[in-house]
């Protein structure tokens, strides 16, 4: 009995895509529509000259993980500042350490070229 609520919530959870998904496949299968200019992609007005499905260059991926990388850095540094009102030695040299961590980090990615976009 004491887990009904959570039996409910789950079915709700798991329910409502699963409503969502037959209703756009019933609907589709209803109408039945045929493929034609309107299911083309569209942008600014021009048509598409080629398909849509393009590689990304590798170095696209490079920048992204790099700024992945150096962005989660945010997480790590923000809570440090807010505790910085009952800090000890150790925990101004453990935010040093990490911060040099970064910055060979940023070095390294800097000499192997991570950071120069190319196409």
């Amino acid at each position: 009995m004491q887990y009904s609520y959570f039996l409910m919530v789950f079915l709700v959870i798991v329910g409502i895509p699963l409503f969502m998904i037959l209703i756009s496949k019933g609907a589709r299968f209803v109408i039945n529509r045929k493929r034609n200019v309107s299911d083309s992609i569209y942008e600014c007005g021009e048509p598409s000259i080629e398909s849509s499905w393009k590689q990304i260059p590798v170095s696209y991926f490079k920048i992204a993980l790099i700024f992945i990388l150096f962005d989660i850095e945010i997480v790590f540094i923000f809570p440090w500042i807010l505790s910085l009102g009952n800090s000890s030695e150790l925990s101004y040299l453990s935010f040093i350490t990490f911060i040099i961590i970064l910055f060979i980090g940023w070095i390294y990615a800097y000499k192997k070229g991570y950071l120069k976009w190319e196409m």
